[in-house]
């Protein structure tokens, strides 16, 4: 099942949608009235998180399994546009450090400054804030000052029920899906917070720094994450391609690992991003965002996001 987040672009109204692989969307609306079914509206709020809990998952599922997909239209017709998937996270773990290509290009870029990176034994992790998110096909304007836009292609995890200190084994029962995130980055800046040691919050988290989508597809069809290739282009120049096979840590591990802290429904993780991005090329400048640009990243099963420069 996928489960797109529409908005109107001139009153700022949210609605729920069916989506087809093709991009097509039946509003949640229209298919309760279509198959007879009926959900709690209070429940199917896009501007919340009680939508990905399991009673209306299930509830969205009998609907689903019930609708004719082919009554579904594009979301042009419909007079709306793609937001992110989960608009209001409580938080997002975003990952670093998590495929071994990219570890050994960091490696590289930092023995250049003396500094000597060793392969992590644990996971770690930034704060990527809610207030970064936007849509799949959502411009993203380069900050004043900013020459070192760079991107990042991301398997993001959205968290269905809480967890708190399971284990690995019961790790992906907690997962209600999965969708695409490019975790932007000011490289100037995220360079300068890791010289002082305490984090990167700045260089991720302009506003529009994290394009997610294009809607949420369910764990049940994507069965093992750990299995997914990832592909990113600039202008159709292939920049990142890998698998989610190469991470370091699985997802299993990550949700284990930083439930710690107490995951909740809505809460997301974005899992890392293999080698490839503009900082570790030899000649960086030249590969770096540029307005007019259009990046697109692709995650088998998710589908693909689109964001022009500007």
């Amino acid at each position: 099942m996928r489960i797109a987040t529409l908005i109107d672009p001139e009153s700022g109204r949210l609605s729920l949608a069916f989506a087809e692989v093709d991009g097509r969307v039946t509003t949640v609306a229209d298919a309760m009235a279509e198959t007879g079914l009926d959900l709690d509206p209070a429940a199917l709020d896009p501007a919340s998180v009680t939508w990905l809990g399991e009673p209306t998952m299930d509830g969205l599922r009998r609907i689903d399994e019930s609708r004719d997909p082919a009554l579904s239209q594009s979301v042009e017709a419909l007079g709306c546009r793609l937001a992110a998937p989960v608009m209001r996270p409580g938080k997002i773990v975003a990952v670093g450090r998590n495929y071994m290509d990219h570890v050994r290009e960091g490696q590289e870029i930092w023995a250049k400054r003396g500094r000597k990176v060793e392969i992590p034994e644990y996971p770690s992790a930034f704060a990527k804030f809610a207030s970064s998110l936007t849509g799949p096909y959502d411009a993203v304007a380069v900050p004043n000052g900013i020459d070192d836009l760079d991107y990042e292609i991301e398997l993001a995890v959205v968290i269905g029920k809480p967890a708190l200190n399971v284990s690995e084994e019961e790790a992906l029962d907690h997962v209600v899906g999965y969708c695409i995130c490019n975790d932007l980055a000011a490289r100037g800046i995220q360079r300068r917070e890791m010289e002082q040691q305490i984090g990167i919050t700045l260089a991720k988290n302009f506003p529009r720094f994290a394009p997610m989508g294009p809607w949420l597809t369910t764990s049940d069809a994507i069965g093992d994450p750990q299995s997914l290739d990832l592909v990113l282009d600039v202008d159709g120049d292939v920049r990142q391609q890998a698998s989610t096979a190469d991470m370091i840590f699985p997802v299993r591990k990550l949700i284990s690992y930083f439930s710690q802290v107490g995951l909740e429904t809505g809460d997301m993780l974005i899992t890392g991003t293999p080698s490839g991005v503009a900082l570790a090329r030899e000649e960086p400048d030249r590969f770096y965002l540029r307005a007019g640009q259009v990046v697109t990243a692709r995650i088998e099963g998710l589908g693909e996001i689109r964001n022009r420069i500007e």
